[in-house]
Parts: structure tokens; C-alpha cells; sequence
């Protein structure tokens, strides 16, 4: 009896299957949690149109060009440079937060694509040609769900582990913090509170450690932002949601040193 309860124990539960090209299907388990029946079913319904999952091991200087180029002609950016300092590419990073600051359903739908590999390549260059701590799996839409008010977010993420995707333009409280981005907190750093059809897998760890340093950094450079949300709000969207982890870590490991990958689906069991 004792036996067939280990084995029971032992039964790996599978939620979400997530297929790269030449891969065995990674298999995420997420966890039991309020948001889990909804996030669930956000997937289920965007699952009928193709996932996208961008390398940034694609998005090349010489690919960047391209997409400046692109940028100048029909959004009027004048992006072009010879070289790129990592201030330089956050000051960029401006333009599409700005434009998109009243979201992607008020702009033309034409620009949607050139926007999105815009706003990808400047993080991948600012990665110098390396994956960086995670893979992204998303959909092209504005679909959401509210984020569970007791959802506890995480600062310490693992190999393997399963985070939401960043519903934003903006990034997060850490990620602000983290580059030193002074030049306009309250647009750039965004409160994770929705829930996006995304699947973010980490294939490196991820942690940080909170502080007092960094209640501090944000009221001396935020004040009238801290003043105006409270720092109990800060700190409840410090760190990363985190909804799961893939069980086969094997095969995540491969495809994370591959030269390159390419999504073929997502099965949501």
C-alpha cells in the first residue's frame, strides 16, 4: 500500500504542453493557485491562433539596422546609429512606451509587427546576442485577465520555473531599478496587475534581493510617484509572478543552447 502511494505521489501533473520545432514538448505543471483555472482557460482561448516565441539570437545589429531603417520611413524614428550604449537603447526605448502609452488597439494596425520587433530587438541587442533568463511564448493581442489580488510575486526564480509575461510596454519595479532608469519612472515602470496569454520560461535563475537601498533609490529619484501610489504597492509588485515550472528540464536545457529555436505549438491539457 505504501508503495502505490509513493508512486501516486510520485504522478507528474501536466497542464500545458509547449512544442519547439525538433524537440520533445516541454511540460509545464502550474501550480494551485486562484489564478490557475482562469489562466487556464485565457490560454485555452488564444491557443486556436499560432503562438509566437521570438530567439533573440535572430535579432542581430545587422537585422537592427534593418528595422531603423523601417522605423525612420514609416514612423518618422530617427533610431539610426553606428554604435549603441546600453543608455542609448533605454532613451530609444522612449519612443515605443510614448506612442503605445494608450495601448496597441489605438494605433494602426499596420504598425502592430514593427513595433513589436522594435521593442524585442532593443532588448535582445541590450542582451549582446545571448538568450537572456527567459523564453517567451505570446499572442498578438490586447487579451487579459485582472491579476488575483493574492497572487504572491516572487524574487527568486530557477531554472525551469514559469512566469506570466510582462503585460506592458513598461517594465517592472526591478527591472527599473535594476538599469538605473531615471529619465521618467512614472511612464516607464509598470505595476504588473494584468494577466496576458503569455508563457514565460526561465532558463536562467533570477533574484534579487530587496534592500533598503532600493525604497530608497525610488523615493529620492519617484518621490511624487511613491507619494502617489504608496510603497506598500510598490512592494506588492516587486518580484515576478510565478504560475509553475516545466517538468523535463532535459529538454529545456537543449533548447536553450541551440542555435536557434522556433515555436511550433502550445496544448493546453
Amino acid at each position: 500500500m505504501k508503495q502505490w502511494a509513493r508512486l501516486f505521489n510520485c504522478v507528474m501533473t501536466v497542464d500545458v504542453l509547449v512544442k519547439y520545432k525538433n524537440f520533445p514538448a516541454l511540460e509545464v505543471e502550474l501550480d494551485n493557485n486562484s489564478l490557475k483555472h482562469d489562466y487556464i482557460n485565457l490560454l485555452k482561448k488564444n491557443r486556436q491562433q499560432p503562438p509566437i516565441s521570438r530567439d533573440p539570437c535572430k535579432y542581430t545589429l545587422e537585422y537592427f539596422s534593418v528595422l531603423t531603417q523601417q522605423a525612420k520611413d514609416i514612423l518618422k524614428w530617427d533610431w539610426i546609429r553606428t554604435h549603441y550604449s546600453l543608455t542609448e537603447l533605454v532613451e530609444l526605448h522612449k519612443d515605443i512606451e510614448l506612442y503605445l502609452s494608450s495601448g496597441f488597439q489605438n494605433i494602426p494596425e499596420e504598425h502592430d509587427n514593427l513595433l513589436h520587433e522594435l521593442h524585442y530587438a532593443l532588448h535582445a541587442i541590450e542582451l549582446k546576442n545571448s538568450r537572456g533568463k527567459w523564453i517567451q511564448i505570446e499572442w498578438f493581442n490586447d487579451d487579459g485577465i485582472s491579476m488575483p489580488d493574492d497572487l504572491n510575486f516572487s524574487t527568486q526564480l530557477e531554472f525551469g520555473d514559469v512566469k506570466l509575461q510582462n503585460p506592458y510596454v513598461g517594465h517592472d519595479p526591478i527591472f527599473v531599478y535594476r538599469q538605473r532608469d531615471l529619465s521618467n519612472i512614472a511612464q516607464t515602470c509598470k505595476f504588473h496587475d494584468l494577466v496576458r496569454p503569455g508563457i514565460n520560461i526561465m532558463i536562467q535563475p533570477d533574484h534579487f534581493n530587496i534592500t533598503e537601498r532600493y525604497q530608497t533609490w525610488y523615493k529620492t529619484h519617484a518621490p511624487h510617484w511613491i507619494q502617489q501610489h504608496g510603497w506598500e504597492k510598490v512592494m506588492r509588485y516587486t518580484g515576478w509572478p510565478r504560475v509553475g515550472r516545466v517538468k523535463n528540464l532535459d529538454v529545456l536545457k537543449e533548447i536553450a543552447i541551440s542555435p536557434l529555436f522556433e515555436i511550433e505549438s502550445v496544448d493546453v491539457l
